[in-house]
């Protein structure tokens, strides 16, 4: 059993990832009053891209070609280490909040790597302001992370999950703190509302989508489908951590494992629905405002902080 389920978490995160992103499209299309396309459209795009010829630009290197995987695989360890639907089934050194956040910088560095080889400017454009980004949130997701990691009295991700279901009410204030600092952070992390739009190619608003410009092929649907496997994995988390309810443990019953797996799938219904909501009732920010931005989500992780101390005294 312990086998199954560590495989079927990541598959779970993988197979569910292209889906994800058409339902934030599909029920973003309908809080704005469109049709919107299908929510399968996602697997559709990610085929005809792995159909397509490659155009390498002239001025590459070989970093131009490791990229993809680099990124592709550090989604997938994402996908490894953050439980879709169940907890205790991995070495808590595998799962630990610094190899999640280690994961996370080695794709987001890489993609910078990618972004810059080409010398395009829009690719350099996109590389510096996602290096920005990454500095200014950074500090953040680590006091989040870290201060509900001391509260559940471990760094392992699951332990943080579960203590969420045995905290009283009063010492829930400060992980709902730092999870709204989670949430803040993990918008900016994706490249989602109110700091990028991943629906626009204009120059003054790109981020992401400038460091991918200079891909296509196979290697922009690798690149694509870890954009959205990370998306998928982190919003799960920040839906499990706010709702630690039905995740499955190793001593749970085969009932209680299928409740976990439906949970999960309600996990993802629910993450997809919130990012629709956010990115239709609010306004991306301006490049320039971004410090405000990442000053805003630094303040709520350090009142989760006080907090923590205020109850602890």
């Amino acid at each position: 059993m312990n086998i199954f389920v560590m495989i079927l978490q990541p598959i779970l995160f993988l197979a569910v990832a292209p889906l994800f992103v058409g339902i934030v499209r599909k029920t973003k299309a309908l809080f704005q009053n469109r049709t919107g396309a299908s929510v399968f459209q996602p697997y559709w795009s990610l085929a005809s891209l792995l159909r397509k010829e490659m155009t390498i630009p002239e001025w590459s290197t070989w970093v131009y070609h490791v990229v993809p995987f680099v990124v592709l695989g550090a989604a997938f360890l994402l996908a490894l280490v953050i439980p879709a639907f169940a907890v205790g089934f991995l070495p808590s050194s595998m799962t630990n909040v610094f190899v999640l956040t280690g994961i996370l910088a080695v794709g987001s560095i890489f993609l910078v790597f990618g972004g810059m080889d080409t010398g395009s400017t829009f690719g350099n454009m996109g590389s510096s302001r996602e290096m920005t980004l990454v500095a200014l949130i950074e500090p953040t997701l680590f006091l989040a992370l870290g201060l509900m990691g001391a509260i559940a009295g471990s760094w392992d991700i699951g332990s943080i999950v579960v203590n969420g279901a045995a905290l009283p009410w009063v010492g829930m204030a400060p992980v709902l703190l730092a999870l709204g600092a989670l949430v803040l952070a993990a918008l900016l992390e994706n490249a989602r509302y109110p700091v990028d739009n991943p629906a626009t190619h204009l120059e003054l608003t790109m981020v992401h989508e400038a460091m991918l410009i200079e891909y296509s092929g196979t290697y922009l649907a690798m690149l694509e489908y870890a954009s959205a496997v990370k998306l998928v994995a982190i919003s799960v988390l920040v839906v499990h951590i706010a709702f630690p309810f039905y995740i499955a443990t190793p001593i749970a019953s085969l009932p209680a494992f299928g409740i976990a797996v439906a949970a999960f799938f309600a996990a993802c219904a629910a993450a997809a629905v919130g990012i629709s909501f956010i990115e239709s009732t609010v306004v991306k920010m301006r490049f320039y405002r971004m410090q405000e931005y990442a000053l805003l989500a630094f303040l709520v992780a350090a009142a989760a902080l006080a907090a923590a101390f205020v109850i602890q005294a």
